[in-house]
């Protein structure tokens, strides 16, 4: 049996060797099988894990934010896109008096440059320590202690480590911390108190002019937590209502997440579908070449016949060579499907317009080991009728059509 093996596979191995063309096909399509199945499951089980991680983050029920501003936020909770704008002076004055609301909590927002005065652009988020309820928790777990004066927390995608130090506006600051990844655009951004970011405001007038300079207290938007039982919907409808002109607009946060989920799935059904066809097209293809390439060699297999080799022997000679070549194929395809998918998590956001946070690495494993096997079974089970098919030819009939 060890010698039959042995044969097998050098068989397979000269075939592919002396037909280098057909066999580049035969790697190719199974390399685009395998790279769009790996990086199609990555990809939809990315954009749900990163929904899932935005519906357990984003813990307002309504979000403030200036008039015709809301994409701003939107671009912000997604990509972490630099972005400036200010809600009026009296909005938390104004928002005071709408009942149902048991907590508030103001952020101020600064977009830094692209020039020597910064280490890198980066959308600032200042936060109030006395009233928030969304990054506290997450800088508890990460700080344990009140974020000071002149320092930073950073995300999980902007360089530094804690005890770095990072210049904004020509004014250096202290990194103490490092976000988690949370697949939104919190991944992209950093975090600082409102004195801090009031501090960099100042110094940013040297270069432009900036509003938050001339009054430290402007806020960019005011996160919202209602009392148990209140409709985000309604409390949303009525801000809207009372505070029409007034240069406030009022979002519950819901909206994201259910917008989040109808793509989502648009998306998944997209990927799903076009698996199947890719799978159908791998299928048929890899068939027909091999069916052509057994055709070519009735007269090897015939003369292989005819020196003893059973039926079996000459079907095992066949599936190895398929064997081999979806190797090859499966193993490129998931080794380009997963650089793709490291390189493109941001503009996937970008594009999608959805949160994206990659699995971890056990699963991107398993996800890595489920696509080169299917790949394999899918050019086997291809290989398999002609295999069957050449090796039941008569040995005369297969010399004659040589």
């Amino acid at each position: 049996m060890g010698h039959v093996r042995l044969t097998a596979a050098a068989v397979a191995k000269r075939s592919i060797q002396r037909r280098p063309w057909r066999s580049f096909c035969l790697i190719f399509v199974v390399l685009l099988f395998s790279f769009a199945l790996f990086a199609g499951s990555v990809l939809t089980l990315s954009l749900s894990s990163g929904a899932e991680s935005m519906a357990n983050r984003l813990g307002a029920d309504v979000m403030i934010v200036p008039a015709g501003y809301d994409p701003h936020i939107d671009s912000i909770l997604l990509s972490g896109k630099p972005s400036n704008f200010y809600l009026p002076v009296d909005t938390l004055e104004r928002l005071s008096r709408f009942e149902g609301i048991e907590r508030m909590s103001p952020q101020t927002f600064l977009a830094t440059l692209s020039a020597s005065c910064c280490s890198y652009p980066v959308q600032l988020m200042g936060i109030d320590f006395d009233s928030d309820f969304l990054v506290k928790p997450w800088l508890d777990a990460t700080l344990r202690r009140e974020l000071k004066d002149g320092e930073l927390i950073v995300g999980y995608r902007v360089t530094g480590e804690p005890g770095d130090k990072i210049k904004f506006f020509g004014k250096e600051l202290t990194v103490v911390g490092r976000l988690e990844q949370t697949g939104m655009g919190f991944d992209a951004a950093v975090f600082l108190n409102r004195p801090t970011i009031a501090m960099l405001a100042k110094e940013a007038e040297r270069i432009i002019k900036h509003p938050l300079a001339a009054d430290g207290s402007l806020i960019s938007t005011v996160m919202i937590k209602l009392k148990p039982g209140e409709d985000s919907v309604q409390t949303a409808r009525e801000m809207n209502s009372a505070l029409n002109g007034d240069g406030i607009y009022a979002l519950f946060s819901k909206k994201f997440v259910n917008s989040i989920s109808a793509s989502l799935k648009t998306v998944s059904w997209m990927v799903r579908g076009g698996l199947f066809f890719l799978w159908l097209l791998a299928l048929v293809v890899i068939a027909l070449l091999f069916a052509m390439s057994l055709a070519e060699r009735r007269r090897e297999m015939g003369v292989l016949r005819a020196l003893g080799a059973s039926r079996g022997k000459l079907i095992r000679m066949a599936l190895t060579e398929a064997f081999l070549v979806s190797l090859y194929g499966a193993a490129l395809g998931v080794a380009l499907g997963a650089a793709a998918v490291a390189a493109g998590g941001p503009f996937v956001t970008e594009a999608l317009r959805m949160p994206f946070l990659l699995p971890a690495w056990p699963t991107l494993i398993f996800l890595a080991l489920g696509a080169a096997a299917a790949s394999l079974l899918t050019g086997l089970s291809a290989a398999l009728f002609s295999a069957v098919r050449a090796a039941k030819s008569a040995i005369s009939d297969a010399m004659r059509e040589a």
